[in-house]
Parts: C-alpha cells; sequence; structure tokens
C-alpha cells in the first residue's frame, strides 16, 4: 500500500516476468506427455521424463542402457548394429544440433516393439546456455501414420477388382529389385503377365456389367493361386500380372502353369457357363534388370505369346 493508500503492485523481477516459478525441473520434465531426455554437450543423457521410461519399456528396453549417464550417440550406434536404417541418422542429426551446425532436427520412423509397430516423430532441439546441450523429444504418430498408410493404400488399389494398380504393381517390382542382393544362387525375381482373350468379344456380347464381373472373378482366382509374399495386379484394363519377388524359374513354370489353368476354367453369365480364356506369359529378372526393363522384356514376352496363341487358334 502506497503513502496515500492506493494499492501497489508487488515487483516482478525478470525471472518472475519470464514464468520461471519455483517449479521442480523434473516435475516439468514428467508433466510432459511425450517421451523426453535431456543431453549434455557431449551426448550423455542427464535427465528423461516419466514418458521416456514409459517409451522405453513400451518397446522392449530397459533404462539401464537408455537413462541417465548413458551416452545417446552409443545407444544410436548399438540400434544400427542391431539393423536400425534410422540410428545412423539420428545420430548425425544430434551431432549438428550440439555442434552448432542445425538450430534444429526432426525426422519420422517407426519403431516396431514386441508387443505392436508404432511409429514416432524425432525432434532434436539446442539448449543455450552455462551447460549447453539438446532437448531429445520422440512423439507418437502412429495413428496418423496408419491414417496416412489407409490413404495411400487405398490409392494403390484398384477399384474394381482390389488389386494393386499399374502404378503400384512397377513400384513394388522396383522395390523388390532395388533389395534383392540377399537373393541366393538361382533364386530369381519372378514376373507373371496375364491377358485375357477375345476381352472385347466378351464384353459386346454379354454386357460391360458382365465384364465387370468377370474381371472380379479372375482378380479371386489369381489371389487363391498365388503364395504368401507373392503380389497381384491389375496393369491395364484386361491385364494382370502377378510379382514374385523369391522363385526359382522351375517354380515360376508352376506358378504360370496354376495361373493358366485357374483362369481357363469356365465363367458363369447370365445362368451360362462362358469360356474366357487367357495368354499366361513369364520373365525371370536377372540382377542387372532394372524394373523397366524387367517389365519391358516381360510384355515382349506376352506379345509373342498372344501372337503364338492367334496362330495356333487360327489353324484348328
Amino acid at each position: 500500500m502506497s503513502t496515500d493508500g492506493t494499492p501497489q503492485s508487488p515487483e516482478r523481477s525478470p525471472e518472475h516476468a519470464r514464468g520461471q516459478a519455483a517449479w521442480p525441473a523434473a516435475a516439468l520434465l514428467d508433466a510432459l506427455s511425450d517421451a523426453v531426455a535431456v543431453v549434455d554437450a557431449t551426448g550423455t543423457i542427464v535427465a528423461v521424463n516419466r514418458a521416456w521410461a514409459m517409451f522405453t519399456l513400451d518397446n522392449g528396453g530397459d533404462l539401464v542402457s537408455t537413462g541417465v549417464g548413458v551416452n545417446y550417440l552409443q545407444v544410436c550406434a548399438r540400434s544400427a548394429e542391431a539393423g536400425s536404417r534410422d540410428a545412423g541418422q539420428v545420430a548425425r542429426s544430434l551431432l549438428a544440433v550440439l555442434g552448432g551446425g542445425s538450430a534444429e532436427e526432426a525426422q519420422e520412423y517407426a519403431c516396431p516393439s514386441p508387443a505392436a509397430g508404432r511409429w514416432y516423430q524425432l525432434r532434436i532441439t539446442p539448449i543455450a546456455g552455462p551447460q549447453p546441450g539438446a532437448l531429445i523429444t520422440h512423439v507418437d504418430v502412429t495413428r496418423a501414420k496408419h491414417a496416412e498408410q489407409a490413404i495411400a493404400e487405398q490409392a494403390a488399389r484398384d477399384p474394381l477388382t482390389c488389386l494393386v494398380n499399374r502404378t503400384a504393381f512397377d513400384e513394388r517390382v522396383d522395390d523388390t529389385l532395388r533389395s534383392r542382393r540377399d537373393l541366393g544362387p538361382g533364386i530369381d525375381v519372378g514376373l507373371v503377365l496375364v491377358d485375357l482373350d477375345g476381352f472385347g468379344r466378351f464384353t459386346g456380347t454379354y454386357g460391360r456389367a458382365a465384364g465387370d464381373s468377370a474381371l472380379q472373378t479372375v482378380a479371386y482366382r489369381l489371389n487363391r493361386v498365388i503364395r504368401p509374399k507373392q503380389t497381384a495386379g491389375r496393369r491395364a484394363d484386361h491385364e494382370f500380372a502377378v510379382l514374385a519377388p523369391r522363385i526359382t524359374s522351375t517354380e515360376l513354370a508352376v506358378l504360370a502353369d496354376e495361373i493358366r489353368e485357374a483362369l481357363d476354367r469356365q465363367h458363369l453369365v447370365h445362368g451360362q457357363w462362358t469360356d474366357l480364356g487367357a495368354t499366361v506369359a513369364t520373365y525371370l529378372a536377372r540382377l542387372s534388370d532394372t524394373a523397366a526393363y524387367a517389365l519391358n522384356r516381360a510384355d515382349e514376352v506376352l506379345y509373342r505369346a498372344q501372337r503364338d496363341r492367334r496362330q495356333a487358334l487360327a489353324r484348328r
């Protein structure tokens, strides 16, 4: 109260004006819902919050190897040795922040655990002052990632047959050929191309709705024939394909025969059984093949098979 009786505001120090109340640092960290660790200038963890401990345990880790006193760069090194594709980049990001070369680093990464597959957004921000270091935060973005993947999966599907569409199929061929270094001798990437014979005449006779039904039946039969890890796709109106990522030439021939047999069976249209044959061609991609080359070669094999089939039918 001033001498004239009017209320007097208490003095506000700079610390009070910045909101620095006397809360314990550990309590502030534990109030955060995201997993947080504080590291010093060498990358050694000096503090973690409760969410970090839960994050560690939920993902199959332990606090002895990821808690206070452990160097986070060493954690990254161990993860990289165990096969993590993201750990090396995390270590480089942390070094960039600690060295002053970056104001902030962020990356999204998969974190499969014994119980569930999770996704996190990692963010590293510098801590200035007399004890410099960095704040490492892991935000669980699994729900958003699953929604994103669901949208991408829907966009990759042919709406009529629910098989992967041409773009997605060709991308899978490319991904498979890029990652095939671990294939053993005699094991290659197989492609089976299928073209329905006389599909234009079929729809001209029975109508487009019957044609759509036949395409759905073809997709169903392909999915019944192919093995796990193999992919069936629709590459054009009446052209289908199967990707067999690990297969021998003998196994590829067997797969093609099974597909041919399945598609040669008659289709029930308007109460009557109708033939709708298919030309089936195979190509076994080699180590040096690119996706474009392999698919072009498969198209060439299919074209020759169609020509031979037409000539054989003409001679009957």
